[in-house]
């Protein structure tokens, strides 16, 4: 039977620099304000209905909510900075388009490895409310390059571990919709990403092997308008700003990363002409002021759920 459109489901994550695991510049009142006006026009403009948030805590997602104030959202807190290892990330959802599967509603991906405990994500499951449709959405913050270099072993071991932790979801024998967001401290080229988790740029090859993820971001990782028809101020180049890079200041660390079912033909789709980052002219001057403490764009995707005639 054919499929028929039914409704896009858009996703957004945001790395929002206001309470990170590490020491860093403290975030104001002012940065929680503009974090929560960006994040208030986003839901007037983009209708997100699922956010995943980076570098939050408990006290900045009740912040948000509320003034956000659309009574429609909820919050998936999984934020815990008390201990050695801290947790940062956060969910926003649409309760009218979404269900949350309550097994102990969330499911956190931590792995040894050597001397160390590795955070690979937290997992969420979703009932879509269009269609009956299962999303698996796992959220992540790796740790940063200074935490752990480029070329560590433990870079590695992340896109390998969630890879084989993801494995587990496939208990039937058919192909699940997973989606992978986060700030991952990688280009979608880092072998963490590309080599180890499998997340592909060939979207064909990620059509006809379910092993390999498909990553949109590829498309990212340069200037996003030519020089003849732009300039420096409106063009973007990356999802994260370091002014101190010795061989760029931007990186594509900020990704949305799809299972292969999306590619299929079947109750959801990758809708890929909307994956992009979401650069606002605030956000643009933000992220080059040395006053303020954000230093990422959000990133955008949407999926189409459809049913059948």
């Amino acid at each position: 039977m054919p499929w028929s459109p039914v409704a896009p489901l858009v996703f957004l994550w945001w790395n929002t620099s206001l309470s990170p695991p590490i020491k860093k510049k403290k975030a104001t009142a002012e940065d929680r304000t503009f974090v929560v006006e960006q994040i208030k026009e986003m839901r007037a403009a983009l209708r997100f209905d699922i956010l995943g948030l980076g570098e939050v805590d408990a006290e900045d997602l009740r912040i948000i909510l509320d003034g956000v104030g659309d009574s429609s959202l909820s919050v998936i807190d999984v934020t815990d900075h008390s201990g050695k290892l801290m947790f940062d990330t956060a969910i926003i959802y649409d309760r009218t388009k979404l269900s949350v599967i309550e097994l102990d509603q969330t499911q956190s991906f931590i792995e040894g490895y050597g001397k160390v405990t590795l955070k690979l994500g937290e997992l969420v499951s979703f009932v879509t409310l269009e269609n009956g449709a299962v999303i698996h959405l796992v959220v992540s913050h790796w740790p940063s390059r200074l935490t752990a270099g480029e070329l560590e072993g433990r870079r590695a071991e992340l896109g390998t571990l969630l890879r084989v932790s993801l494995a587990r979801l496939r208990t039937d024998g058919a192909d699940p919709f997973i989606v992978l967001m986060g700030d991952y401290n990688d280009d979608p080229f880092s072998p963490s990403l590309s080599a180890h988790l499998l997340a592909t740029r060939d979207r064909e090859l990620a059509k006809r092997n379910s092993k390999f993820f498909y990553n949109p971001f590829w498309r990212c990782l340069g200037e996003s308008l030519p020089s003849a028809v732009s300039d420096t101020d409106s063009s973007v180049c990356g999802t994260h700003f370091y002014r101190n890079g010795e061989h760029t200041e931007w990186f594509t660390y900020d990704q949305i990363i799809f299972a292969s079912a999306f590619l299929g033909d079947g109750p959801i789709i990758l809708n890929e002409e909307h994956s992009r980052i979401v650069a606002t002219p605030e956000l643009k001057r933000r992220l080059r002021s040395r006053k303020h403490v954000c230093d990422h764009f959000p990133v955008l995707s949407v999926v189409t759920l459809r049913s059948q005639l």
